[in-house]
């Protein structure tokens, strides 16, 4: 499932456990920063083969922004 996916990698970045995060968690106050938020989503473009715009970055404000920018682009990319 793709939350599952940006779970994992956040908790990965952070080296805390998914269960630490929500869907409406504020990326700021898990301590990711703009920087933290690229890295983050490069790793899910790559783990799901998609590419993401650079101006979808303006818009993580939390967690659930991450996943629904990258189910809109898995929507869009389904032939």
């Amino acid at each position: 499932m793709l939350q599952d996916a940006v779970f994992k990698e956040i908790s990965a970045y952070l080296k805390c456990q998914p269960e630490a995060i929500s869907l409406d968690t504020r990326l700021d106050e898990l301590g990711i920063d703009s920087l933290g938020a690229i890295t983050i989503m490069y790793e899910l473009e790559d783990r799901l083969d998609v590419e993401i715009p650079n101006e979808a970055f303006d818009s993580l404000k939390i967690v659930n922004d991450i996943v629904s920018q990258l189910e809109q682009l898995l929507e869009n990319k389904k032939p």
